[in-house]
C-alpha cells in the first residue's frame, strides 16, 4: 500500500509573558484587558496610554514585555514575522492568593479584609491587520468624490449639466409639476358653530 504522507499545517509563532502576583484585583484587571483583547500592539498601547484605569500600568507594562519577547526572539531565530501585524490573540487573568487582614467593627467585632492578588498573561501572534472604523469612512469618502467627478467629466462631454434629465426621458416627464399631497380624511365630525339667538 502507498503511504500517504499527510502534513500538517505549522503554527503561527506565539509570544507569551507572563505577570504573577499583581497587587490588584482581578475584577479591576479584567475592565482593561477586555478592551484590548483582539486589537493590535499599536492599538491596545494607544488605549492603555489614555484609560483612566488603575490596572492600564500593570497591562500596559506587560503587553510592552511581550513585544519585547516577540523581537527578541524574531531577531534570534530570524522569523519571517512582521512585528507591526502582532496581535493580542489571548489576554487572560486568574485569581491569586489573597492576603487576609483584620479591622475593629462596632459592638467589640472584627471584620475580614481581603487583599486579593492577581495572575495575568498576554500572547501576541501574527495576523492580518482589519481596516478600522475610520480608515473605512475616509476610504469611501474617497470613493464618493471620485465616482462624483467622473459622472460630472462624463457631463461636460456630453454638453449637459450635473442632474439634468436624459434626453430620452418624454417631455411630459422632464417638466413635470411636483404632485399635491392629498391629506387623508380622518374619522372626526366636525361640529358646526351654535349660531346666537337672536334677543328679543
Amino acid at each position: 500500500m502507498a503511504e500517504t504522507n499527510t502534513e500538517t499545517p505549522a503554527k503561527p509563532a506565539r509570544f507569551t509573558a507572563k505577570l504573577r502576583f499583581a497587587r490588584i484585583t482581578p475584577r479591576k484587571l479584567r475592565y482593561v484587558v477586555d478592551l484590548i483583547r483582539g486589537k493590535d500592539y499599536n492599538a491596545a498601547e494607544g488605549i492603555l496610554r489614555v484609560i483612566p484605569k488603575r490596572g492600564a500600568y500593570f497591562v500596559r507594562k506587560l503587553l510592552k514585555s511581550a513585544m519585547d519577547n516577540a523581537t527578541s526572539i524574531i531577531r534570534e531565530k530570524d522569523l519571517d514575522i512582521d512585528v507591526n501585524k502582532l496581535h493580542i490573540v489571548e489576554a487572560r487573568v486568574d485569581e491569586g492568593p489573597m492576603f487576609k487582614r483584620w479591622r475593629a467593627a462596632p459592638m467589640g467585632r472584627a471584620v475580614q479584609i481581603k487583599k486579593r492578588m492577581s495572575h495575568l498573561s498576554i500572547s501576541l501572534e501574527e495576523q492580518e491587520l482589519k481596516e478600522s472604523k475610520k480608515d473605512r469612512t475616509r476610504r469611501q469618502r474617497e470613493e464618493r468624490k471620485q465616482k462624483r467627478k467622473e459622472q460630472q467629466k462624463q457631463a461636460e462631454k456630453k454638453g449637459e449639466p450635473l442632474g439634468s434629465p436624459p434626453e430620452s426621458a418624454p417631455q411630459d416627464q422632464q417638466k413635470r409639476p411636483p404632485e399635491k399631497v392629498k391629506k387623508a380624511k380622518t374619522g372626526r365630525i366636525e361640529k358646526k358653530p351654535k349660531e346666537k339667538r337672536e334677543q328679543k
